[in-house]
């Protein structure tokens, strides 16, 4: 018979893998709350709608990579792909664009059916935070301001740059859509076949090609701050002297785009330097356009999203918080339930883990406790029991002494702060 599997692109998340996991998204949550964030979370199923306004029919993850069917009542749905247009969506359903400096984060799964590869995967899990305001600049500056600390707290800063660029205003982009389709349009004998398909959809993607066909080409192409109105200008130098001033160190990329329809002024990315497609781990920018194109307020909007997955790849194993463990048990099985009821009334501490071993001779349960990394047992044996009293064994020093039932809240909190 043949073994079951996950389904392809997809993983299990248990012991170190998970341990990493939700190491990160307890700093990132933190890193969030510390900048009065407020934390949401979107169903994984929405309307097809939601991101085909948002994304463009256009958009590789519209046209190749959306988990889409159409449920039992007719409806189009898709599994989620993105945060960005799904936390858009829920501000326009929970009437909230009237309120001024929205700050939302979130995190959990996404798909996308992609080739899966090394920091890809068509079940990914990812953290983001969007801001919903005005216009502002600042708001940008904050939220790049919120990656750095998120990742000065992984102890990765060191190993990332930021990298950033301007799409400008909408007019300005829009001009420099047009100038771009002219230049390419006079090459496109020489693009490869994909860019020539972008040509038609989105000239702007052809930037982000990796071809080696396209790579002299777009070298060459004109660029984007030659398109830029004196808004434009104005909104990004704001950005990159208040960016100098913070000594929040990045690179202006030129060629750093987004091809996402609803994204204009602003955007960035923290990168590696691995010399591998899949080398930024966090990427964000302004959409200004996002929640009135999905019907909504003309609200101005900036956010990013981080992959875990990836984020995983370059911090290694996370040291966790120094826990202990201590296991449980009893001398007689008449004793077990008098053993919870010691146990029911220990109050949870994220320093301490308890094992109640329930089966077994005393030989065996020893073992048992020590399998598992146990710095001592508390023992209910049945004269201690008559005496109220309980029987600590140190696995370290391997001394055994006798403590009060009554101060075993006491006892508990003297062994784990040692």
């Amino acid at each position: 018979m043949q073994k079951i599997s996950t389904v392809k692109g997809t993983k299990d998340l248990l012991g170190d893998d998970l341990s990493n996991h939700e190491n990160i998204v307890e700093t990132f949550s933190r890193t969030c709350e510390f900048f009065c964030c407020s934390k949401i979370s979107t169903p994984i199923i929405e309307h097809a709608s939601i991101f085909t306004k948002s994304l463009g029919v256009s958009s590789d993850v519209v046209s190749k990579e959306m988990y889409s069917f159409t449920d039992q009542g007719g409806d189009p749905i898709v599994l989620r792909p993105e945060g960005t247009a799904a936390i858009a969506r829920a501000l326009i359903t929970n009437s909230l664009q009237e309120k001024q400096l929205q700050k939302f984060f979130y995190c959990g799964p996404m798909f996308r059916r992609e080739r899966p590869q090394l920091g890809r995967l068509r079940q990914f899990h990812q953290i983001g935070v969007e801001f919903f305001d005005n216009s502002n600049f600042l708001n940008d500056v904050e939220i790049i301001l919120l990656a750095e600390k998120f990742f000065e707290t992984l102890n990765i800063r060191k190993k990332v740059n930021l990298q950033i660029n301007t799409l400008g205003d909408f007019p300005s982009r829009k001009n420099y859509l047009n100038v771009l389709k002219t230049y390419f349009s006079d090459r496109k004998n020489n693009l490869s076949d994909e860019s020539r398909k972008r040509l038609k959809t989105n000239p702007l993607r052809i930037l982000d090609s990796k071809n080696p066909d396209d790579l002299d080409i777009i070298i060459h192409a004109p660029r984007i701050d030659e398109s830029l109105n004196d808004q434009s200008k104005s909104f990004f130098s704001s950005l990159t002297e208040t960016l100098k001033k913070l000594k929040i160190n990045f690179i202006i990329n030129p060629k750093l785009v987004r091809g996402l329809d609803y994204y204009n002024h602003t955007a960035f990315e923290y990168v590696t330097s691995d010399e591998k497609s899949q080398n930024a781990i966090l990427a964000g920018g302004r959409y200004d356009g996002l929640v009135k194109s999905l019907g909504g307020n003309n609200v101005g909007g900036v956010g990013w999203a981080a992959g875990i997955e990836r984020i995983i790849l370059i911090t290694g194993r996370i040291k966790e918080k120094d826990k202990k463990t201590i296991s449980f048990f009893s001398t007689s099985d008449l004793l077990n339930d008098e053993l919870l009821i010691i146990i029911k009334k220990l109050n949870i501490t994220n320093l301490l883990s308890i094992n109640f071993i329930n089966s077994g001779n005393l030989k065996k349960k020893l073992s048992k406790a020590n399998k598992i990394g146990s710095i001592g047992c508390i023992i209910l044996g049945e004269d201690e029991w008559k005496d109220e009293k309980l029987i600590w064994k140190d696995f370290n020093s391997g001394k055994q002494e006798t403590f009060p039932i009554n101060d075993i809240q006491k006892f508990i909190s003297k062994i784990i702060s040692k």
